[in-house]
């Protein structure tokens, strides 16, 4: 009996010191982002988080397509610029199925250093030299399993 509340400590050990350590690794990875500037005035994108780290960011937001002010482009090019008004690079959000009156919610990420703010437009054609698109942030449960099987690789 002994060796079994001995063995329950550990795997209560064990997992409280999982959940401790994902959410320090959660709390120091959100706080790297920082707010980045938006110097255009599309009124049809609406951008409810655009963030960056030293060498990577993400900008989220919807595209209305209003009848009164119909999208006719088929790209939403988004600029990212340096800190001296330097273009970093180019990402772009194909809006081509965009019907009448239809809101789309949009996620690009980046991987570009020092980026202080961007601009977006409308654009028919997209330029060769995208920036290569970055892996998307992972949900909970990825985290979870990839902490997992690290941890049970080097136990």
């Amino acid at each position: 009996m002994d060796r079994m509340k001995t063995l329950l400590k550990y795997v209560l050990w064990l997992v409280l010191f999982f959940i401790f350590s994902n959410i320090l690794i959660n709390i120091s990875i959100e706080t790297t982002y920082q707010n980045i500037g938006r110097k255009d005035n599309l009124e049809q994108v609406n951008v409810y988080e655009a963030q960056a780290t030293k060498v990577n960011g993400r900008i989220k937001g919807t595209i209305y397509n209003k009848s009164e002010n119909k999208i006719t482009n088929t790209y939403l090019r988004i600029d990212l610029y340096s800190e001296r008004d330097i273009l970093l690079g180019s990402q772009y959000v194909d809006i081509s199925s965009l019907r009448d009156n239809e809101t789309r919610n949009f996620e690009v990420y980046f991987k570009v250093q020092d980026v202080e703010y961007y601009q977006m437009n409308f654009t028919d054609e997209k330029v060769e030299g995208e920036l290569p698109v970055m892996l998307q942030d992972l949900t909970k449960e990825e985290v979870v399993w990839g902490t997992f099987l690290t941890f049970l690789i080097f136990w």
